[in-house]
Order: C-alpha cells, then sequence, then structure tokens
C-alpha cells in the first residue's frame, strides 16, 4: 500500500521578519551583558562605590526585592522598545509587549505581585510608558525616553545609564522611575520633569563622582 505524500512549502522569511529577529536578539544580549555590569559594578579603591547621587535619586540595591526585579524587568523591556523603535518607526504600545511575552507589561504567573495598568504617553519629543497600580499602596513605574531634536546638531553618544541609541544613531535620554504613591497617579498626560511630581529616579550603580 502506497502512503500519500505530503507535500509542504516552505516560505522564506520577510526581509522585515529577518531585521526585527536580528535586532531582537542584539538588544538580548546587550540587555544581558548591561544588567550584569551594572548590578556588579566595580568598586574604587578601598571596596567603596563613590556616589553623587541628587536628593531625588537612589540606587536599585537600596530598594525592597521585588522593587529590583521591577527595575531589572523594565532594562530589558526599554531595549525591547527600542529595538521594535528602530524597525518599525514607532514605539510599540504596551498592549503589543504584553502580546510579545515581555515582562513587565506581560503579567508572569510565577510573580506573586500587584497588577499594573500600563499606557504609553507621548508629547513632542517626550515619550513616558507608566504602570499604575491596582493596589494604592504599590509604587507607580515609569520608563522615561526623550528623542533627539531633529532641527538640532547631533549629541555625542555616552555609554551610560542616562543615554541609549537606536540603529539609526539616533541618541536617546532613558531614566527609570518610580513613585511610592503610585495608587493616587492618574497618568493623564506625559510626565516631562518627574523629579518635580514626587518620582524617585533609579539607578544599577552608582555614578562615580568627578
Amino acid at each position: 500500500m502506497t502512503g500519500a505524500i505530503r507535500r509542504v512549502e516552505i516560505a522564506a522569511r520577510s526581509a522585515r521578519d529577518e531585521l526585527i529577529s536580528v535586532i531582537r536578539a542584539a538588544m538580548a544580549v546587550t540587555a544581558i551583558v548591561w544588567i550584569y555590569l551594572a548590578n556588579d559594578p566595580f568598586p574604587s579603591a578601598g571596596g567603596v562605590v563613590q556616589r553623587n547621587l541628587l536628593p531625588y535619586q537612589a540606587v536599585i540595591q537600596s530598594r525592597p526585592s521585588d522593587e529590583q526585579l521591577m527595575f531589572r524587568e523594565l532594562q530589558v523591556a526599554l531595549i525591547e522598545a527600542e529595538g521594535a523603535r528602530s524597525a518599525k518607526g514607532a514605539w510599540p504600545e504596551p498592549d503589543g509587549l504584553a502580546a510579545d511575552g515581555i515582562e513587565p507589561f506581560a503579567a508572569n504567573p510565577a510573580v506573586k505581585r500587584t497588577r499594573y495598568r500600563w499606557r504609553l504617553l507621548r508629547n513632542g519629543l517626550f515619550i513616558n510608558y507608566i504602570g499604575i497600580p491596582a493596589d494604592a499602596s504599590a509604587p507607580a513605574w515609569m520608563l522615561l525616553v526623550q528623542e533627539p531634536d531633529p532641527s538640532g546638531q547631533p549629541e555625542p553618544f555616552v555609554d551610560d545609564e542616562d543615554h541609549d541609541r537606536l540603529l539609526d544613531g539616533s541618541v536617546l535620554h532613558v531614566s527609570i522611575w518610580n513613585h511610592s504613591q503610585g495608587g493616587k497617579l492618574t497618568a493623564a498626560s506625559v510626565t516631562r520633569a518627574p523629579q518635580a511630581e514626587g518620582w524617585t529616579q533609579l539607578y544599577a550603580a552608582a555614578k562615580a563622582e568627578r
């Protein structure tokens, strides 16, 4: 008895899909290396990391473990969002990041914490990804991105926590913030100066004194 022959058509991936795959892989490697270095900084002489933080800034190691986890997830999520921005020319919506399984936009059932409602807000060159907690006692979180002014001179890239670079060379100002009274926030408009509204900027490592 002769079995039926099944024909399977293999379609080549589009150039766009290939580009997105390459970008995501490169971003993932960069994220792993950066997070490792940021969370294991080289100490200065005497074994003490020099700090030069402003009153509204803090190092994430000084925060509870659940906040440290959220911070690290947002570091990776920011790189994923930048990859999408480079590939598609627009910042991805939180629902799109959640559909791709990007935490904290996608809920992780293995992590017990309050649920967040994420919004993408944009005004001019400023982009906010803001997470408002369902539990009023939990902190709110924000990724703040400032794109370069296309009419200005290109800014030189500085390899630190305050800057990232898209594939086209555009230099972004980036930062991660949280707000202790998250349940009271409405996230109705873009925040440009979070420090003036009670937000705390968080760093993976203390900034060295100059």
